[in-house]
């Protein structure tokens, strides 16, 4: 076995189900580089500011690590099946990613020990991980290492298994033979891009964050533009209809999701109406080692809020007024406007 086998087999040793490698360039430029400065020069990238300060980083990345050679791209399934019943369970109002346990946590453990084991294997003598956590153009470096494509969506799409996967990587000083780019495989396919909720593509692969509810549910914590709040189409935390609709995420192609990615966890009962009067205990007890905890306490009963907007269900009525009387300002507001929607999709008396 050569070394790059031997550190792929590393990886699957490590709970990594795909797994690939990608050579860095004598200068440093990401695969995907120019791409990044053009978004940002448009400002597509909106309130995720964080992007905009370390694209020197991201574009380069000699900038932080001028001794890497290689990347070791890994990723795993968290599977797309959907769970909970629209309208009253709050599961069925997040996205899949954010069903497990908290990936960030899952891989940043499995990647500590991998890049431990490539150091005393003598591998490599330096190597620095990250999971969706540092300035690393994750998808551009995965479809460099042969993982998948970025598609139309602007998600990572394994040609057998679909795009419910998530990603990381190790920055490696050793120059490795890197695997074969993937592929586009698109084609004229644009169900994607048609059924977006709120239009965010300006173009095939082209996301305006500006325009993404992922950006406002989650990366903005439900502080979500009053006139937006009509077109997050039920989602609470997340959305997953650019994927949902894809071909290659059909249930015949669905992989077998990552055991520690896919375990029920404590919240999975909650009903909407729990989650729009969710305590601050509750929270904190039931969505320990969640993704969902980005959106924090405030960030996920607005997001329940708006989504009770949208599927305006009667028995939603009583938890949508318990807020009206709520000490956050915010909480009030986004329960007040769901409370109209509710009254405006009452029937009319008979006889009127």
């Amino acid at each position: 076995m050569n070394e790059a086998d031997a550190i792929k087999a590393l990886a699957a040793e490590h709970g990594f189900a795909l797994h690939g490698l990608a050579a860095v360039p004598p200068g440093g430029q990401a695969p995907q580089a120019e791409f990044l400065a053009a978004w940002l020069a448009e400002g597509r990238h909106g309130p995720l500011h964080y992007v905009a300060q370390s694209a020197a980083a991201r574009g380069n990345v000699h900038a932080r690590f001028p001794w890497a050679r290689s990347v070791l791209c890994v990723g795993a399934y968290y599977g797309g099946e959907p769970r909970g019943q629209w309208g009253r369970d709050f599961i069925a109002h997040v996205a899949r990613y954010a069903h497990g346990r908290d990936y960030h946590l899952v891989f940043e453990k499995r990647l500590k020990s991998l890049a431990r084991a490539l150091l005393d294997a003598g591998h490599v003598t330096q190597a620095r991980y990250y999971v969706d956590a540092g300035p690393v153009l994750e998808r551009a470096w995965a479809q460099a290492a042969g993982l998948g494509w970025v598609g139309k969506n602007a998600c990572l799409i394994h040609p057998r298994h679909g795009s419910f996967l998530v990603l990381g990587e190790i920055l490696l000083d050793r120059a490795l033979p890197p695997d074969a780019p993937a592929t586009d495989r698109c084609g004229t396919c644009t169900r994607c891009l048609e059924a977006c909720p709120t239009q965010a593509f300006t173009a095939p692969g082209q996301l305006d964050a500006r325009r993404c509810i992922v950006t406002w549910n989650l990366e903005q914590k439900g502080l979500v533009p009053e006139a937006q709040w009509t077109e997050h189409h039920g989602w609470a935390a997340g959305c997953d209809v650019c994927q949902t609709v894809c071909p290659y995420n059909a249930p015949a192609r669905a992989p077998q999701p990552d055991p520690e990615l896919a375990a029920p966890r404590p919240w999975h009962g909650l009903s909407l109406a729990e989650a729009i009067g969710l305590s601050k205990a509750d929270f904190d007890r039931l969505f320990e080692a969640s993704a969902l905890r980005r959106a924090g306490w405030k960030g996920l009963r607005l997001g329940a809020l708006t989504a009770a907007g949208e599927v305006r269900q009667e028995a939603l009525r009583p938890a949508l007024e318990a807020c009206q009387s709520d000490a956050d300002a915010d909480i009030r507001a986004r329960a007040a406007w769901a409370l109209s929607r509710l009254e405006a999709a009452k029937p009319e008396p008979e006889g009127r």
